[in-house]
């Protein structure tokens, strides 16, 4: 199960699009490994809607609180939140920003 972890992460935040995955990737023809990759995807998604706090929302579902957040579910989220800071920071950030010094 620790390699589906996330898979049933997306089950439980999100179940009708984790359904719609599978069927997807079932109607294809794809085999379960491109299937498993493929749900880390939404799970980003729903941790940058929510301050990127992958943690706290394992740890806040009921259903998801007994299970660690899997390492590279951790390490999607931070490099998709790095780039996502990046690029809002090269493209001026829609904001006034002052000089640091």
């Amino acid at each position: 199960m620790r390699h589906y972890v996330h898979c049933y992460a997306l089950h439980c935040l999100d179940e009708e699009a984790s359904n719609a995955l599978r069927k997807a990737f079932k109607e294809r023809g794809e085999n379960v490994g491109a299937w498993r990759q493929a749900c880390y995807k939404p799970l980003v998604a729903i941790a940058a809607r929510q301050g990127w706090d992958i943690d706290a929302i394992f740890n806040t579902h009921p259903r998801l609180a007994i299970w660690y957040v899997p390492t590279k579910l951790r390490q999607l989220c931070h490099a998709e939140r790095n780039a996502t800071t990046a690029s809002s920071s090269a493209s001026g950030g829609g904001g006034d920003h002052q000089l640091p010094f």
